[in-house]
């Protein structure tokens, strides 16, 4: 009987052992490493820029008027009421501006020929604008007004006399509006542009389009190239200022 018990104990306790044993780990084929490895290596390989596309800037037009310089196409986003009339004005650079309603419509394209787009809203939402340079970098002035229609005079010259090194213009404005100066400069020259005026928004435009310089009541800059330079006079009311232009 005492057999009986301890041979009953000792095939329970090698049941329970092959039971609760360490199961065996598959064999690996060298194969499989590697694929494995590379996964590994594919995982935890950082993320660099070259393997993100470029994503174009989107910014909030929250002023009515941007003064930038870019070397891509941007987009600038605004929000519009139905039935307002909307004017979209540019007054420098070299671009095509398109306007998009909230539902992605191409309301119209602005470019240097065409200097402003006026119309009605047909929706409210967020309208967008989106500025294409067409060179690699251009600087530019794009105005927004809901209410005030710009208007744009022809290009007036300023004969600067021989020997003499500046000369004053006499002009009469009305309000939102732009009046084109043109001066003959050359290369290395500086061009100072003061206004009687100091609300008048004065930019300086070179003969390939680019904005050079803008303030108020006065800008200057030194001159790139030979050619015609562009004066932009910007009033936002009636005044009668005196333009001075020197060149040294």
């Amino acid at each position: 009987m005492k057999k009986l018990i301890l041979l009953t104990g000792m095939l329970l306790m090698m049941t329970a052992k092959s039971v609760f044993a360490s199961p065996v780990a598959p064999k690996i084929a060298p194969s499989e490493l590697m694929a494995a490895s590379e996964i590994t290596e594919t995982l935890n390989k950082p993320v660099t820029s070259e393997s993100v596309s470029n994503l174009e800037p989107i910014k909030r037009m929250s002023t009515s008027e941007i003064r930038e310089t870019i070397n891509q196409p941007t987009t600038y986003i605004f929000e519009g009421i139905k039935g307002r009339e909307l004017t979209l004005s540019l007054w420098a650079g070299q671009l095509t501006a398109e306007l998009y309603s909230p539902n992605g419509e191409n309301m119209g394209v602005i470019e240097k020929s065409d200097n402003q787009w006026i119309g009605q809203l047909p929706e409210s939402g967020i309208y967008r604008v989106r500025v294409t340079p067409k060179g690699e970098t251009t600087s530019f002035v794009l105005g927004r007004d809901f209410s005030a229609k710009w208007t744009y005079r022809p290009d007036r010259a300023i004969p600067i006399a021989f020997k003499e090194k500046q000369a004053t213009v006499k002009l009469k404005m009305s309000g939102y509006q732009i009046q084109p100066i043109t001066v003959q400069g050359k290369q290395g020259q500086t061009m100072r542009v003061t206004a009687s005026n100091k609300n008048l928004d004065l930019a300086i435009e070179s003969p390939s389009g680019q904005l050079l310089d803008q303030g108020e009541g006065q800008t200057f800059a030194q001159l790139p190239e030979s050619g015609a330079y562009r004066v932009i006079v910007v009033a936002k009311r009636p005044v009668k200022p005196s333009i001075r232009v020197s060149l040294q």
